[in-house]
């Protein structure tokens, strides 16, 4: 009994090793991404704003192919506010050029996208096939409150 049982922990402990070179994260249903390449995982950003204040996370990781969403998180009185996401750069692993950002570029409020039922993420899909080490900045600009100058790290 106690040589099936090791058995059956060293299948299960080995056969989360196998998988490429890539890590094993949830998956997301297809019915829950608006990505086309339904890429397993997504990485979800807070972004906090009101007056005279923006808060996000100065450098995001997120995944080739799969979701990159900013939670967005207004302060009363802001909910109507557009934000946008503005794309400045891709940089391929160690320099070795750049690479497309536009699909970092993105405007909506908190208040329209709970009016289309998005909840209040706008969402981002990270081209599928880019190099793990590519980096993307990016400006997030709120109305009437400033504007905030974060990245994005591809790690798989």
């Amino acid at each position: 009994m106690k040589i099936l049982f090791l058995a059956m922990t060293l299948a299960i402990a080995l056969g989360g090793c196998v998988a490429n070179g890539t890590p094993s994260i949830k998956s997301i249903a297809a019915a829950d991404t608006q990505c086309a390449s339904n890429r397993r995982g997504r990485t979800t950003t807070k972004l906090k704003y009101g007056k005279d204040d923006i808060d996000i996370k100065w450098r995001s990781k997120v995944g080739f192919g799969s979701e990159f969403r900013i939670h967005l998180k207004p302060e009363k009185g802001y909910k109507d506010k557009d934000v946008e996401i503005i794309g400045r750069s891709g940089t391929l692993p160690g320099g070795a050029g750049n690479t497309p950002f536009a699909w970092l570029n993105i405007v909506d409020s908190y208040d329209d996208l709970k009016a289309a039922r998005k909840g209040p993420y706008l969402v981002l899909c990270v081209p599928p096939g880019v190099p793990a080490g590519t980096e993307y900045k990016f400006d997030v600009r709120v109305e009437s409150v400033g504007r905030i100058d974060p990245r994005a790290d591809v790690t798989y």
